[in-house]
């Protein structure tokens, strides 16, 4: 696995989205106006899911950058929804501060990145069960859409918005959520 892609992708997850005002209030285009404009049943389809979607966040600026950058590069674009499909859920830990890491002593904490909860055998059991099942999902869709033959830049907005919807816990386990406010220990 190319590890720079999984650092560029650790890194889309875990920075919060702000909205940038200037973003916001960028002026509109005038020119290019198109008057009659048709969209397939499967892109209405397709809009009235991801208007129905539940989302537990919105992309964040890390992952729009992503994005951006592997539309310069469709082989990357296809290598990181390639290896983003391919890659189990996993917990992110916070090892810092803890006793023994490294040196064979003490006991490891098991105390989540982005959050600072310790958590126990039943959490972890039931984000092993979420995420066996956000695993398979998030792999269909890559290849459901490989084959059809979108854009990779487009399945990796896909999957990134998959995962986007998931639980806030699932969210926090694997980093992607973003850091947020550590909760004392």
């Amino acid at each position: 696995m190319d590890i720079n892609a999984l650092n560029n992708i650790t890194y889309a997850y875990n920075t919060p989205y702000k909205p940038v005002p200037e973003q916001l209030d960028s002026p509109k285009p005038t020119t290019g106006h198109l008057d009659n404009v048709t969209i397939s049943d499967e892109a209405k389809a397709l809009a009235a899911a991801a208007n129905n979607a539940v989302f537990t966040q919105q992309r964040t600026p890390a992952q729009e950058n992503l994005l951006r950058a592997a539309s310069s590069d469709r082989a990357s674009a296809e290598k990181i929804a390639s290896d983003l499909a391919k890659s189990p859920s996993m917990i992110m830990w916070d090892i810092s501060g803890q006793r023994g890491v490294g040196d064979g002593k003490g006991e490891f904490v098991r105390k989540l990145s982005s959050t600072g909860e310790i958590v126990d055998d039943n959490y972890i059991s039931k984000f092993n069960k979420e995420a066996s099942v956000i695993d398979v999902q998030r792999r269909s869709i890559y290849e459901t859409e490989k084959a059809k033959g979108t854009d990779p830049l487009e399945i990796l907005g896909k999957m990134i918005d998959f995962t986007n919807m998931q639980s806030q816990t699932y969210l926090d386990a694997t980093g992607w959520g973003g850091k947020r406010n550590s909760t004392p220990t």
